[in-house]
């Protein structure tokens, strides 16, 4: 686990009554609480994300498990982040980057919590093809180039070509294939009816 600051150096600022900040580092695989003597009685505060305009702060705070009111756990803080990524792709930042949390520590003991985040653009839909289906049952796929790579529309474009090849007797499976342009901020995506 790795952190900006040493234990005694942070016990030692802490009974100075000053401010203490440190980035939390632990990787999925080590998810230990950090420096547990000094951190595992800290409530939390607050949890605020630093990312910027546009995103869609309201569905990414619904996502995270760690609470004002709670105590610091250095394991939720790894669940977060990677959830805030996920949740970040599933609606088209698919170069977002969540860094490791931030836990600033008051003097009085409560622990702050901010994630910094690197959104990036969201990505486009550059062309949609649909193969394997008749073209009359490709109308009821409704995106089109230009439109956002949205997981949960993807999704529902999926599931909308399937009923409706499953209505026409012809049931089939629909899959997805997305390719990715990074340095154009597109997507290609494929729906194939089998």
């Amino acid at each position: 686990m790795k952190s900006l600051l040493v234990l005694p150096v942070l016990v030692a600022a802490a009974a100075a009554g000053a401010w203490a900040t440190v980035r939390h580092q632990a990787s999925d695989a080590d998810a230990r609480p950090m420096a547990a003597a000094a951190v595992a009685q800290r409530e939390i505060q607050s949890v605020s994300l630093d990312g910027g305009r546009g995103l869609p702060l309201a569905t990414l705070r619904d996502c995270l498990s760690t609470q004002p009111g709670e105590q610091l756990d250095a394991g939720k803080l790894v669940q977060d982040r990677a959830e805030l990524e996920r949740e970040l792709e599933s609606k088209g930042y698919l170069s977002a980057r969540v860094e490791p949390a931030i836990v600033t520590f008051a003097p009085a003991g409560g622990a702050y919590i901010t994630f910094p985040i690197s959104a990036g653009p969201v990505f486009k839909l550059r062309s949609v093809t649909v193969t394997g289906a008749p073209v009359k049952d490709q109308s009821v796929v409704t995106l089109a180039a230009g439109d956002d790579a949205d997981a949960n529309r993807i999704e529902r474009a999926r599931a909308t070509l399937a009923d409706a090849l499953g209505r026409r007797g012809k049931p089939v499976t629909v899959t997805v294939e997305l390719t990715t342009d990074a340095a154009a901020g597109a997507v290609d995506l494929e729906l194939l009816a089998k």
